[in-house]
């Protein structure tokens, strides 16, 4: 997969490109590559949060695990 940063600035570079020369398939290319490029950065944050938020999950769990298996044991 490439990097959304890179394709952003390639899209701008096109779509400039585009409008300098009056290739209007060229600009409509560069805008669409920029569109997706956002897409996936925004997909990539929130793949971020959801691993985050799922790791903590986890680790609620097993601290509750743990709390339980303590006080079945009379550790507590």
């Amino acid at each position: 997969m490439s990097n959304p940063k890179i394709d952003k600035a390639a899209g701008q570079a096109k779509e400039v490109l585009g409008k300098v020369t009056g290739d209007k398939n060229l600009e409509n290319e560069g805008k669409l590559e920029q569109a997706g490029a956002a897409i996936r950065e925004a997909a990539s944050e929130v793949a971020d949060s959801v691993a985050s938020t799922v790791g903590k999950a986890i680790d609620s769990v097993g601290d509750a695990a743990t709390r339980l298996k303590d006080k079945l044991a009379g550790k507590s």
